[in-house]
């Protein structure tokens, strides 16, 4: 027969059953904390950049991509068909102004020079002659027509004096009308003559102006050839650098042919590129400023290529300071283009975070913990960015990449 237990038996299996549940309970929330912290998002603040949000001026600007080249260089070409006889210079040597750098054929330009400056000469005693042959004639011409001018003067006193002499009976009316005869032919001679002296003067000048053309037409022909002459002596003209030369002894050289390069690195320039895109917003004189590592020059946009190639415009770049010892031929630098300045605005620097213009989030640090808060970009120049809503002065933001957790409110920092 069962019998009902004691309740001293019951209050300890009670007390035991509580205790039991009671850890149980306790187990649970230790994991639970412990799996909370364990699955809690945190980020190392080592391993992020931050930044403290200031007041202060800040330029837009526009990126591109350049190559610093001398702001000028010598190009010697070829005027014609030679060939390379000796070369006295190699590429990377310094030259000075009328130093020979190529010897080449120049024979057959030689022969040119001596045929036309024969030719000249020629010409040249020919419109001499002519000349003094001209003068003469157009004296005996002259001669003749003051002769007819004083038999003409004398015809006609003669025919005034007939006159007076008819009236008075002295002479006949046969012999007046022979006297007015002579007068008038006299003055038809005198007329002639002096058209002629007006056409023949004409005529000898247009033959002297046709051997002058004729002259100066080999005059030109022959500095034409001196110039090609001193083009072949291939001598530089400035102090320079040669970057590039034909060499290969006995090689052929066609008309037009670059025979050598000779840069000024004295000075540089920038040649730049960019997206298409921003074409409308360039102009001549526009601000720009070139970095390469801590080097940073203003300068101006000194020319717009009009044409657009595969998408990329080009620009020319000069700079403030282009005798910076630190510039040399190819040198890569980045280019901002300076499109805009604010005066007094909030500004942070540049980083990751940044997306481009416009609204986006931002992890600002607040103690232990990075809160996403949205925030307005507004002018982004090459190293800092404008915030134009969303942040105060003084904030601390991470401008390292944080898109592993921009689905995130806030997150740890240990």
């Amino acid at each position: 027969m069962d019998r009902p237990l004691d309740s001293v038996v019951l209050r300890r299996k009670l007390r035991k059953r509580i205790l039991i549940c009671a850890t149980l309970i306790g187990v649970l929330v230790i994991l639970f904390l412990v799996f909370s912290a364990l699955v809690s998002p945190s980020i190392d603040r080592r391993s992020i950049v931050t930044a403290i949000v200031r007041r202060a001026s800040i330029e837009g600007t526009i990126s591109a991509s350049g190559t610093v080249v001398p702001k000028s260089e010598q190009a010697i070409s070829s005027p014609g068909e030679t060939r390379i006889l000796a070369v006295r210079k190699k590429p990377g040597e310094y030259v000075t102004p009328g130093e020979s750098i190529l010897d080449v054929d120049r024979s057959e330009l030689m022969l040119s020079l001596d045929r036309t400056e024969k030719e000249l000469a020629l010409k040249a005693n020919g419109r001499a002659r002519l000349k003094i042959d001209m003068e003469r004639t157009l004296n005996e011409l002259k001669g003749q027509l003051n002769i007819k001018n004083l038999r003409f003067e004398y015809l006609q006193s003669k025919s005034a004096q007939s006159e007076k002499m008819f009236e008075i009976g002295g002479v006949s009316k046969d012999q007046l009308n022979q006297a007015k005869l002579e007068e008038h032919i006299a003055d038809i001679e005198r007329s002639d003559l002096e058209r002629s002296v007006k056409s023949t003067a004409a005529s000898l000048e247009n033959q002297l102006e046709g051997v002058t053309t004729e002259v100066k037409t080999l005059l030109k022909e022959k500095a034409d050839i001196e110039r090609q002459l001193n083009l072949l002596a291939c001598k530089a003209e400035r102090n320079g650098v040669i970057t590039w030369i034909k060499d290969g002894i006995g090689s052929s050289v066609h008309r037009g042919e670059i025979l050598v390069r000779i840069a000024d690195l004295s000075s540089y320039r920038v040649e730049a590129t960019l997206s298409d895109i921003h074409a409308s917003r360039l102009s001549v004189g526009m601000p720009a400023r070139i970095r390469y590592n801590e080097l940073s020059i203003p300068g101006v946009i000194e020319t717009v290529y009009p044409t657009i190639e595969n998408g990329i415009a080009k620009i020319v770049i000069s700079l403030d300071d282009a005798s910076n010892k630190s510039l040399h031929p190819n040198l890569r630098v980045d280019v901002y283009l300076i499109t805009s300045k604010r005066d007094s605005t909030l500004i942070v620097k540049k980083g990751p975070f940044v997306a481009g213009e416009g609204r986006q989030d931002a992890f600002v640090v607040r103690g232990s913990v990075a809160q996403r808060v949205p925030v307005q970009i507004g002018v982004i120049s090459f190293d800092e960015v404008e915030v134009a809503e969303g942040l105060s002065a003084g904030d601390e933001v991470i401008i390292s990449d944080m898109n592993e957790y921009k689905h995130l409110t806030q997150v740890k920092i240990h």
